[in-house]
């Protein structure tokens, strides 16, 4: 087939043309016109070159995406009466609309919604002409590896256009990033290789859309931070009558230069040139993690001073995981919205666009990938702990990382009998933050790559002989129980199974060197094994990522999901992606993927009731999940914490226990007391699995919560001071009103063999399991490795058909509520849920015995604001609240502070 980039870009303009109202609306186009418009097109073409096309654009035309919600505080739109007057001449964002559509980068109904979303966030983000803007702080979140680069590059564009003439971009903290960054911007925006002293300027294919040639000055280049001898830097800011851009390290080094530099273009007084400062993965290295919180760190302070250093500034923020960003000062409220870097302007949650494979898809318990796309590793314990020092011998490789790397061969087979061959095509390994380790690990798979490309090389050509070799009865296996059913045969595989594995190449990505070097390799593709830690956790995209392996400990959910590179654009392959994982992890990701969705749909809810992101950022501190979110060293809180918790449609669940039969004994005791008083079941509502009460007074539930012990680790119902607990406190507040009365329910299975009085007299019922229990410092967690007690369905426990029905639907509404709170926001009355079940015996230092007993509640929405309280809090209960930072985030600080 002829390459058919040039036909393509054709249509794709045409169709564009024709269709633009269809296209401006995220409308599908007429059924027939695609194929019509390619039938009747000026090309002569094959059959098959039709059908390529027509496929090519249909994906083209199909692929949508919304405009997400925002929330904002003291706006007053600009951007529409200046374009209205014709004073913005947008030739920075024609030259880049014209280059996504006309080259076929990007699908034009994402082009039209990019246009849209960054119109809304320049506007937001405040005229530069405009004396009285002043600071503008904002925060755009996206979606790890969904394009928030192609977002921020289309607002530098626009926002070049309207008068922003200082551009300074922080691109995450290594050099590898940093460099990544810096040849998109000059993809996207510069035009031209950003290379000082050449000899010659090599424009990019982003010019040839240009009307005229005009290029902005760049004070950084693809191999060099910025410096005070950098080229184009030896006279002012003034002297440029194009704008101009630096691209940065968030390292204390090159921002304290950049800072002073721009000190002297100040000769005393602030600058005049309008600052726009876009700070990508903001919650990384930028918020103040000083432990005195009137001190700030020093890359926070920098960056707080260069924007001081301006007249007009918008700060914006992007990030995917926001949750440290919100908690910048979580014990002082008015400190946060004071601080330099708090988003007190605007928030915009960005949409991905419909061909995103993101979180959702791969880790949330009904995401369409999961099932294939996640495979639970536990053969690593001995060979690659998750906790190591850098001296941590490595004598071999897992067996399941070794399958990782087969399989990663057949997946470059499998792309280059799917036409894709001469495409990027990568596999990561992050099984630790040592370079050390990494060079260890580098080295094995190096070896091991040996005998695969020796197979491939002798035996792949010799037929049904082949199998004979025990590399290929392997591979054989791997393919056999992995792609089956993915439209090829072994046999075609083994076609091409040389092709695929011999430029496959290993390469260590750290602090220390290495580097992805995919533009140099764009017309045949770079096949790599990227190993790495830190380098490859944030930021870094690896492109056509088909293979994940990780194996990293980390504290805090924000830094876990970062790690998560295998999120983006699969076009024509996510069904082949594999990602190997421990199953902690797996839950881990799970769990943070629920916390952070429902953050970006309180953006939705929060702007339909014309909210401020000050409202926003107090709605997160106040949600159980958020403030476990991110590193104890981004909250700085110590023994004594301020919070106030809104537990309002959750489902909260007793899931650690102490491990000591006494206390088991005497919770049993306490649940029996609760339930002798409390009269009769309820026979209309008690089934063959549930035994349920009605109407139980709250005091009573309280009361019992009082009574019951759990470990002193559990965040939200052990106690901490004066005897409460933030449930406790919670609870006691609402105790008149909507806690009043409950329905209590004993869920149990169907069938077993039946106890008769076991917990309740004159009740006979089987006991539920519990065999993935697991002993932790902080005493019994019920099923190990999962935040739980209950069973997924128990949430739905005493809803009415009614009710059912419409927690079924909000599940499936657009942007509803996911998992137990979608029944739990239908409750009038809350639900308490007593757990007696039996565990493991085999369960390892497991000091319980007997029936085991814990509770939950199902809690109803509220109509009370949470009240803040102080309480004084041990080590303990700060360990588990508020995550403490790990050694890998003292390390990472560390490594900020230098050059």
């Amino acid at each position: 087939m002829q390459n058919l980039d040039s036909e393509l870009a054709y249509y794709v303009r045409k169709l564009g043309q024709k269709y633009s109202t269809e296209v401006s609306q995220g409308k599908s186009l007429p059924d027939g016109a695609i194929s019509a418009f390619v039938t009747a097109g000026p090309f002569d073409l094959s059959g098959e070159e039709v059908e390529w096309l027509i496929r090519e654009l249909e994906q083209s035309f199909t692929t949508s995406q919304k405009r997400g919600a925002s929330v904002t505080s003291d706006f007053r739109p600009w951007l529409r009466e200046r374009r209205e007057r014709g004073d913005i001449d947008f030739y920075y964002w024609n030259r880049l609309r014209r280059y996504y559509l006309e080259g076929n980068v990007i699908p034009p109904q994402v082009v039209a919604t990019l246009d849209t979303v960054t119109d809304e966030i320049l506007d937001f983000s405040g005229d530069p002409l405009d004396p009285g803007t002043g600071l503008r702080r904002g925060m755009v979140m996206g979606h790890v590896q969904s394009g928030k680069t192609t977002n921020y590059s289309a607002l530098i564009c626009k926002a070049a256009d309207a008068g922003y003439k200082t551009i300074i971009l922080l691109a995450g903290i290594t050099n590898s990033l940093r460099s990544q960054t810096q040849e998109r911007l000059d993809e996207t925006f510069i035009g031209k290789k950003s290379v000082f002293h050449a000899l010659a300027q090599e424009p990019l294919p982003i010019q040839t859309y240009s009307t005229v040639k005009r290029f902005p000055a760049y004070g950084t280049s693809r191999d060099r931070d910025f410096t005070r001898d950098a080229a184009g830097m030896f006279f002012s800011l003034d002297a440029h009558s194009e704008p101009i851009i630096f691209i940065s390290k968030k390292n204390k080094a090159p921002l304290t230069r950049l800072r002073d530099w721009l000190i002297e273009q100040g000769h005393g007084a602030a600058i005049a040139s309008p600052l726009l400062l876009i700070d990508d993965e903001a919650d990384n290295a930028s918020i103040n993690t000083a432990k005195d919180p009137a001190a700030t760190t020093a890359i926070n302070g920098v960056i707080r001073e260069i924007l001081t250093l301006f007249e007009r500034r918008s700060y914006v923020g992007y990030t995917a995981t926001p949750f440290a960003n919100i908690f910048i000062d979580p014990d002082n409220e008015d400190a946060m919205l004071r601080d330099d870097l708090f988003p007190k302007h605007f928030i915009k949650a960005l949409d991905p666009p419909s061909n995103y494979v993101g979180a959702s898809r791969v880790f949330a318990a009904d995401g369409d990938l999961r099932p294939t796309m996640t495979i639970v590793i536990r053969d690593y314990g001995q060979l690659l702990p998750l906790r190591h020092k850098s001296d941590q011998p490595v004598i071999a490789l897992p067996d399941s990382l070794l399958t990782a790397i087969r399989v990663f061969v057949l997946i470059r087979a499998m792309r280059v009998l799917r036409g894709q061959g001469d495409s990027h095509c990568s596999m990561m390994i992050n099984v630790s933050r040592f370079n050390a380790i990494q060079e260890k690990v580098y080295g094995l798979v190096y070896a091991y790559l040996d005998p695969l490309k020796n197979a491939a090389a002798v035996s792949a050509g010799l037929g049904p002989r082949a199998l004979a070799d025990p590399v290929i009865g392997i591979l054989k296996e791997d393919f056999d129980r992995e792609f089956a059913s993915a439209g090829a045969s072994f046999t075609d595989v083994l076609g091409v199974l040389n092709e695929a594995v011999g430029s496959i190449i290993p390469v260590t990505v750290n602090m220390k060197g290495g580097v992805l070097e995919y533009s140099r390799n764009k017309a045949k593709g770079l096949h790599v094994i990227a190993i790495g830690g830190l380098a490859l956790s944030r930021g870094l995209t690896l492109e056509g990522l088909s293979v994940s392996y990780i194996l990293r400990n980390t504290a805090a959910s924000d830094t876990l999901m970062q790690m998560a590179r295998w999120f983006g654009y699969r076009p024509d392959y996510e069904d082949l992606c594999r990602v190997y994982l421990p199953l902690a992890s797996l839950d881990h990701y799970e769990q943070i993927n629920e916390a952070i969705e429902e953050l970006r749909n309180e953006v939705g809810r929060m702007q339909a009731l014309g909210l401020t992101p000050e409202h926003f950022g107090l709605k997160v501190r106040q949600s159980p999940t958020a403030i476990r979110i991110t590193a104890a060293n981004k909250m700085r809180s110590a023994t004594q914490m301020t919070v106030a918790q809104d537990y309002s449609t959750r489902h909260l669940e007793g899931y650690i226990l102490p491990n000591d039969q006494k206390i088991n004994a005497a919770n049993l005791e306490e649940v029996k007391g609760f339930l002798r008083g409390s009269g009769e079941p309820s026979a209309a509502f008690t089934d063959d699995r549930t035994v349920i009460w009605r109407g139980v007074a709250g005091a009573r539930v309280l009361a019992l919560l009082k009574g019951f012990t759990f470990s002193p680790a559990h965040g939200d119902l052990g106690l901490i001071s004066g005897g409460s607990s933030l449930f406790i406190d919670y609870f006691a507040d609402r105790l008149q009103d909507e806690l009043a009365e409950w329905d209590v329910a004993i869920p149990h299975p169907k069938s077993g063999t039946p106890i008769a009085d076991v917990i309740v007299t004159g009740q006979s019922f089987p006991l539920r399991q519990r065999l993935g229990g697991k002993v932790v410092d902080g005493g019994f967690r019920v099923t190990g490795g999962k935040n739980r007690v209950a069973d997924p369905n128990d949430a739905q426990i005493a809803l009415t058909e009614d009710q059912l029905a419409d927690g079924r639907a909000e599940k499936e509404r657009e942007g509803g509520l996911r998992g137990d709170k979608a029944f739990c926001i239908q409750r009038t009355r809350p639900l308490l849920l007593i757990h007696i079940f039996t565990t493991g015996d085999g369960t390892k230092d497991l000091k319980l015995t007997g029936p085991v007993v814990s509770l939950s509640f199902c809690l109803p929405a509220t109509r009370r604001e949470a009240v803040a309280r102080t309480y004084q809090v041990n080590a303990v209960y700060r360990r588990q609240v508020q995550m403490e930072a790990d050694s890998e985030a003292e390390d990472d600080e560390r490594m900020l502070e230098e050059g």
